[in-house]
């Protein structure tokens, strides 16, 4: 009986790193087929969408190439629109950090206060944005706006998520080998991990962020059926 347990332990974690592996070579894949520039972020909600439906037991291998590819060519051009706008966002904030560098004094200190505050939002965006897109149906700016209500008002979760993604930073400078297999897939996972805890604990609550937007927030429809 330990043999077997063992053995199906070791089966589950192979499991694991197989889907892994397949999940991080198909967003190259289709990154590339985006010519990079306009195919990372569709590429990163494809692979976001398989990662959410695995994770809530609702994936399995048979269908995750075929989710990936309509997630990603369902929304190639919606995906597009949020990169540019996070690609704005990103430029206006290094411009910002340019031009604070030509001040001095309560100036330079008002702006530093400033700019680190909008940089530490920016990042909870970025942490939350793409989970957000396919867990929840919203208008396009809703995205935005959900992304910071439920990162600020799970302060714990998300700083769980940025010490993670700095953990995992550094283990892949001390692995190197790991990166072009395991590197955005178990970003992608961690991230999905933490942003589910947040969704069930919004939802979870009258008052809670997932509520505010009530109207829109039908789950995403199985994307092998389309």
């Amino acid at each position: 009986m330990e043999s077997n347990s063992l053995i199906g332990k070791f089966y589950r974690f192979s499991e694991i790193v197989l889907k892994l592996v397949l999940i991080q070579g198909l967003w190259v894949a289709f990154t590339l087929c985006g010519v990079i520039i306009l195919g990372i972020v569709p590429a990163t909600i494809g692979m976001l969408t398989v990662v959410r439906k695995w994770m809530m037991g609702e994936e399995n291998n048979r269908t995750l190439i075929k989710v990936f590819w309509n997630a990603f060519r369902k929304d190639f051009w919606r995906a597009n629109a949020m990169g540019l706008v996070l690609f704005l966002l990103s430029f206006l904030l290094y411009m910002n950090f340019s031009i604070m560098r030509l001040t001095e004094g309560f100036v330079y200190l008002f702006l530093l206060i400033g700019l680190l505050t909008i940089s530490i939002l920016f990042f909870i965006l970025l942490i939350y944005i793409f989970p957000v897109y396919v867990h929840f149906d919203l208008k396009f700016f809703q995205y935005f706006t959900m992304s910071l209500i439920l990162g600020i008002s799970s302060p714990i979760y998300t700083l769980l998520a940025m010490f993670g993604c700095f953990g995992l930073y550094r283990l892949f400078l001390w692995v190197p080998g790991l990166i072009p297999f395991f590197s955005v897939g178990l970003f992608a996972l961690f991230i999905m991990w933490v942003s589910l805890k947040v969704f069930k604990k919004a939802e979870q609550k009258p008052e809670g962020a997932a509520n505010k937007y009530k109207a829109g927030r039908v789950k995403k429809i199985h994307y092998e059926t389309l």
